[in-house]
C-alpha cells in the first residue's frame, strides 16, 4: 500500500527544489485536506511557508495546529521557538515553549545554547543565560561556539572579566587562528584587572554579541 504522506512530501520537496514554491504548497495543502493530522506533512508546509514563501504568520498557524493535536510533537515546538524567539512581543510564549523543551531535553546542548541566547538577548535575564551557557560548556567543553557565547556574556553583561578571559583562553586553545578571539583577548589583556568586578565602569565591549 502506497504511503500517501511520503509521496506528498516527496513531491512537494521536488517542487520546492525546482523553485515551484506555490506548487509545493498546493501539493501539501491538497493532501492535508484528506489527512489533516499528518504532522510531518504539516511541518514541511510550515517550513516552506516560513522560509520560501516568507509568510511567517501562516507558517506559525501550521505549527500551532500541530501542537493542538499533539502537544508532544517536539519537532514542531522546536520550529516554533526558532521563529518566536526573534521578537520580544512573543517572549512569554517563547519562554513557555523553551521551558517545556529544556525540561525534556536537559542534555541537548544546542537547544540549551539557543535558550541562553534567548534569555540574554530578548529577556535580558543574564542569570538564566549564564546558567544555560555554563551548562553548554559542561556538556561539550570543546565546543568553541559555546565558550565564546559564555565569554561574551561574562565580559559584556556580567562584567566578570577574569572568568570571561578564562573562557576566551580556552576558546583560543580550541581554535588558535580565530582572529576575533585573539583581538578580544588582546583588548582585555591591556587592562589590569584586580578582580572579577573589573577596574572601572564604562568598559567597551570586548567581544561582540
Amino acid at each position: 500500500m502506497a504511503d500517501l504522506g511520503y509521496e506528498a512530501r516527496k513531491k512537494a520537496e521536488n517542487q520546492r527544489s525546482s523553485g515551484n514554491i506555490d506548487g509545493a504548497i498546493k501539493t501539501l495543502e491538497d493532501y492535508l485536506l484528506t489527512e489533516p493530522r499528518d504532522k510531518p506533512a504539516r511541518l514541511l508546509l510550515s517550513n516552506i511557508l516560513i522560509y520560501d514563501k516568507r509568510n511567517t504568520d501562516l507558517g506559525l498557524i501550521q505549527l500551532d495546529a500541530i501542537l493542538e493535536t499533539d502537544p508532544d510533537y517536539d519537532d514542531a515546538r522546536r520550529a516554533l521557538v526558532t521563529i518566536l524567539k526573534r521578537s520580544k512581543k512573543f517572549n512569554d510564549e517563547t519562554s513557555a515553549h523553551f521551558d517545556i523543551l529544556v525540561r525534556k531535553y536537559p542534555d541537548d546542548s544546542d537547544l540549551i545554547h539557543s535558550y541562553g541566547i534567548f534569555c540574554r538577548e530578548q529577556l535580558l535575564d543574564f542569570t538564566k543565560a549564564e546558567s544555560a551557557f555554563k551548562k553548554c560548556v559542561e556538556l561539550k567543553p570543546n565546543n568553541e561556539t559555546y565558550r565564546l557565547s559564555y565569554a561574551s556574556l561574562l565580559i559584556n553583561d556580567l562584567r566578570m572579566y577574569l572568568d570571561g578571559k578564562a573562557q576566551l583562553e580556552y576558546a583560543l586553545e580550541l581554535n588558535p587562528n580565530n582572529q576575533k578571539t585573539i583581538k578580544a583577548l588582546q583588548r582585555l589583556q591591556k587592562r589590569k584587572y584586580q578582580s572579577n568586578k573589573g577596574p572601572r565602569k564604562g568598559i567597551t565591549s570586548l567581544l561582540s554579541k
